[in-house]
């Protein structure tokens, strides 16, 4: 999320002089929130295949574990990318680069392949205590999340590359264009691999489940043999070792917004309008923290605010242009909960969620801006996976909560 927010920082970065519009933060963030307008075709799909997103628990609670971890790792992709283009480490084509490309997807491969474990481990661990699964279905949910990763790699990877690269061709900036837009794309495609993999599981028989874990023993095979290919090369190792915390403990934290989603399948079955507008709900939330916390790094580095609380009073103009944009977007996600099932529930739920999130994110974002101003830590591979992942699994929290109240 760093790469476009610093679009925002940046307006602010002009010494003491004032922004030429008081509305600036407002209309560059409301710039990024409509992309999350994308997410409402990944809830879309979530609702039309219900009855294979709902099948077991465990299925729906992999959901948010799926989005939220793949979104740690195509930031990670997106951040090396942009700087490796920018310093000539990378060249902009997909064929007969460097290997300090061809390293970097390696590292992605791998993180995706022990996310992915880690997620059906908790996800299993998770069943078993509080739903008393088969011990055999393991094996099932582990290869679930591996297929989900694979599937979803085979698109996202090349499209946030192809995107990066063609940016660069024309003159635009890397930071700036590629994360908005291939977030995007890779929720929307990662929901298509999530149906996917469980249509695999759930609807094809005998048959889907030997093509499940077919797929799943291939990927797991591919990364081991790019890993032996790559095994020499310094920044393989390096990504690896700077982003493989991050997504462990992304994974842990969304682990717990999942748990509680499984919680409400049966309300969730009778109320699908929540599915459809939650990836969106995720992503305006997630990036409503991301550029505050960006904006907010920035003045710190400036001496613009001070590392405290007491200095969030400096960031209320941008915060309210933030809520404002932020607002308007929860609005009409209410709306699509609304059309979708026509009850005042579901068109407020939405919009309370807000009301309780909006408070929290800030306080998140802030500290970990002051957090990355003190200790130095790099936001692409560490802070801002952090804090989405944290915003999240508030939101989910707060969803949870609420629907176990109205209904």
């Amino acid at each position: 999320m760093k790469a476009h927010n610093n679009t925002l920082a940046e307006t602010l970065s002009s010494g003491e002089k004032k922004v030429e519009s008081k509305i600036k933060i407002f209309k560059e963030s409301f710039a990024v929130f409509l992309f999350n307008f994308g997410e409402l075709l990944a809830g879309g799909l979530a609702v039309y295949f219900v009855s294979l997103v709902l099948a077991k628990r465990w299925v729906i609670m992999i959901y948010p574990l799926v989005l939220g971890v793949r979104g740690a790792i195509n930031g990670v992709l997106s951040g090396r990318l942009s700087t490796g283009l920018h310093t000539k480490l990378i060249e902009p084509s997909l064929r007969k680069n460097t290997s300090y490309y061809y390293s970097i997807l390696t590292s992605i491969y791998t993180l995706s392949l022990i996310s992915s474990l880690t997620i059906g481990t908790l996800a299993f661990i998770l069943s078993i205590i509080f739903y008393e699964i088969a011990i055999g279905e393991f094996a099932l949910i582990i290869f679930s999340c591996i297929v989900t990763k694979a599937i979803a790699l085979l698109i996202t990877v090349p499209f946030t590359s192809l995107l990066g690269f063609l940016a660069y061709r024309r003159g635009l900036d890397p930071d700036v264009v590629v994360y908005p837009i291939s977030s995007t794309v890779a929720d929307i495609w990662a929901t298509i691999a999530y149906i996917i993999t469980l249509s695999m599981a759930f609807s094809f028989g005998l048959a889907g489940n030997i093509i499940l874990y077919a797929i799943g023993l291939g990927f797991i095979l591919t990364v081991l043999c790019l890993t032996y290919r790559f095994r020499k090369e310094t920044e393989y190792w390096k990504t690896l070792k700077e982003a493989f915390f991050s997504v462990l403990i992304v994974g842990l934290i969304e682990a717990i917004g999942g748990f509680f989603l499984s919680r409400i399948k049966t309300q969730m079955e009778r109320s699908p309008g929540i599915l459809l507008v939650y990836p969106a709900l995720m992503a305006t939330t997630g990036s409503a923290g991301a550029i505050f916390g960006s904006i907010s790094t920035t003045k710190l580095v400036l001496g613009l605010t001070q590392p405290s609380f007491k200095g969030i009073r400096n960031e209320l103009s941008d915060l309210t242009q933030i809520g404002a944009a932020s607002f308007i977007l929860y609005f009409i996600y209410s709306l699509a909960a609304y059309v979708s099932e026509t009850t005042l529930t579901v068109f407020l739920i939405p919009l309370l969620c807000f009301f309780i999130t909006f408070p929290a994110i800030t306080l998140i974002a802030f500290s970990m801006a002051i957090l990355t101003f003190v200790k130095g830590l790099d936001p692409d591979n560490f802070v801002i996976p952090f804090e989405t992942a944290l915003t999240d699994t508030l939101l989910t929290l707060t969803l949870t909560s609420l629907i176990l109240t109205f209904y």
